[in-house]
């Protein structure tokens, strides 16, 4: 949370470097962050940002 609240333009691939994670579990809890709507991602794949809720 803290890497995203610093960086809302992060991707997934960034936080599992940063994180040193699996891609497959930054996608994971990334979801799970959507769906309790902790966070929530605006804008299109690319140029979007991350957004704490």
């Amino acid at each position: 949370m803290a890497i995203i609240g610093a960086n809302p333009q992060v991707t997934r691939k960034e936080l599992a470097v940063l994180l040193n994670r699996s891609p497959e579990s930054i996608r994971h809890h990334l979801q799970q962050l959507t769906q309790n709507s902790v966070i929530k991602h605006e804008g299109s794949t690319k140029a979007g940002k991350w957004v704490i809720l």
